[in-house]
């Protein structure tokens, strides 16, 4: 109706998922590297959560655009059935033709499908959606096929995508054995107010726009009525731009979405806030004793932030005076905090094959190596000292190694990527390339993967230090390409590494 009034050629702000118009904020791009890292390291339970309107659907639609062929999928969209009712529907979404009355019957003949499936070399995949709707007996049951395994391998990923309540159904005392097994868990937040500007230009040029419609304050009430929740944004900025038609405007003012807002306002809510803090009617203004109350409290805030600076640069220069040649090194382990939250993060798994050889289980080589072409000792301390303006060479390399026949991160490794991570945090123009390698034993296939998931290990835990995922590049290389011949252990050992570059040109600052 109002798209030749806007010289758009289609509605940017539909509330169907269109993936043309899918625009990821930072918050959003983390959720959906998890999801990817969930499927490709075959972590068996992965858990996102989120309230209602923050775009979760939208993140499992661009999963799935995402995936290839290897990966076969079936999506629940309404959990809430009986158990014979949710094994017949599993069975008919990865199109196994019988129809099943006995439990026994359905995961024979299940089981007989994932094990055909993994002899395919492809993955399977069921995507819950609305999982709060789920009961706690069918959750048992959703467990219990989770033990279908084959040579210490997840037959089965299954992802659970529900409102912020189905984690307190998971804390229930009967679902205690379910909680603990799922490997990775992210919430998903709204947008900022930043991210809903960035939200609704990127969907406005899609749509053809090429001038401005909303103007900045007209964004900001959009803001203050959605919190940031992509649907309600959708809401209020399609019914904003049928209400410019209609007057016959091009430029959606503050008011135009003010008068939209308290539209949208279900009967009985007038003069009050809405679900999300809008309120509605005229503004009215703060009283001016609120007003001088915070005056007097801004010179008691200024103190205290001159306080803490002081006190910050006192220990800055009592640590240098303590430690006046400090090297980039690693303590004997991590503390409670870090362990904490990397477990959180579920990014410290193990994988396992048979025919270890016992003499390379001991002592793996888990330090990090620094090689460049040209390296000194004042480069190594200018790379990751805290204290100093650091400066990363363009043809510098991380190299961390890892024991046989795992993708788990040593204490060593753990605080080199913190010190790494610090670095690049600081300086947005950076990129990573992080390269998975394995060395020579077991079979081609099996290398490549695991070198994979080395690659997503480091990846996943930087980007869980707050690195946007869209900066670094994971690559799994395999046994290609080796540092030293893997004819010896003192190879072999050198061989199972990441290695992490720095994109050329990209200097820090």
């Amino acid at each position: 109706m109002y798209l030749s009034h806007y010289n758009l050629v289609e509605k940017p702000f539909q509330i169907t998922t269109d993936p043309r118009f899918l625009w990821l904020g930072e918050k959003h791009q983390e959720a959906l590297a998890m999801l990817k890292y969930g499927v490709l390291d075959s972590r068996g339970f992965l858990l996102l959560t989120g309230d209602v309107g923050t775009g979760k659907t939208t993140l499992i639609n661009a999963l799935l655009r995402d995936l290839d062929s290897n990966t076969i999928v079936a999506t629940v969209v309404d959990p809430n059935l009986e158990r014979l009712e949710f094994f017949n529907f599993l069975a008919t979404a990865f199109e196994i033709e019988d129809k099943f009355a006995r439990k026994v019957d359905f995961l024979v003949s299940f089981t007989q499908f994932l094990n055909n499936t993994y002899a395919n070399q492809k993955e399977v995949l069921l995507i819950i959606d609305e999982a709060q709707k789920l009961s706690t007996e069918l959750l048992e049951e959703i467990r219990l096929l989770s033990n279908i395994e084959r040579e210490n391998t997840k037959l089965l990923n299954i992802f659970f995508v529900g409102q912020n309540e189905f984690k307190k159904t998971l804390m229930k005392n009967e679902c205690r054995a379910l909680r603990q097994r799922i490997a990775i868990i992210h919430q998903i937040y709204p947008l900022t107010e930043s991210e809903t500007t960035k939200y609704i230009k990127y969907r406005l040029k899609v749509a053809g726009a090429e001038k401005e419609i909303f103007t900045k304050k007209a964004i900001r009430e959009i803001y203050a009525f959605s919190c940031g929740y992509p649907r309600l944004i959708n809401i209020i900025c399609d019914h904003a731009l049928l209400t410019g038609y209609v007057r016959g405007l091009k430029t959606i003012s503050p008011a135009i979405i003010n008068e939209c807002a308290q539209e949208l306002v279900i009967p009985g809510e007038t003069g009050q806030k809405d679900i999300k803090g809008h309120t509605t009617g005229k503004q009215v203004k703060k009283p001016l004793r609120r007003v001088a109350l915070y005056a007097c409290l801004l010179p008691v805030i200024a103190f205290c932030v001159y306080l803490v600076d002081a006190l910050r640069h006192s220990n800055d220069i009592q640590y240098h005076a303590n430690h006046p040649s400090q090297e980039f090194s690693s303590p004997e382990g991590l503390n409670s905090n870090q362990a904490g939250g990397i477990q959180a993060q579920g990014q410290q798994p193990s994988m396992s094959r048979p025919l270890i050889p016992p003499k390379e289980r001991v002592g793996g080589d888990t330090d990090m190596v620094i090689t460049k072409q040209d390296t000194t000792h004042t480069a190594r301390t200018n790379l990751l000292n805290d204290h100093e303006q650091p400066l990363l060479p363009g043809d510098l390399n991380l190299i961390i190694h890892f024991d046989y026949n795992t993708n788990e991160l040593s204490a060593k490794a753990y605080d080199i990527l913190n010190r790494f991570a610090v670095v690049v945090v600081e300086n947005s123009d950076i990129e990573i390339i992080v390269r998975g390698y394995t060395d020579t034993l077991g079979s081609y296939r099996y290398n490549k993967k695991l070198s994979e998931l080395r690659a997503n290990t480091v990846k996943s835990y930087m980007v869980a230090k707050g690195i946007s995922p869209m900066r670094i590049q994971a690559i799994g290389i395999g046994e290609e390409n080796p540092l030293k011949p893997n004819t010896s252990v003192t190879g072999r050992r050198a061989n199972r590494r990441v290695e992490i570059e720095v994109g050329p040109g990209n200097n820090i600052k």
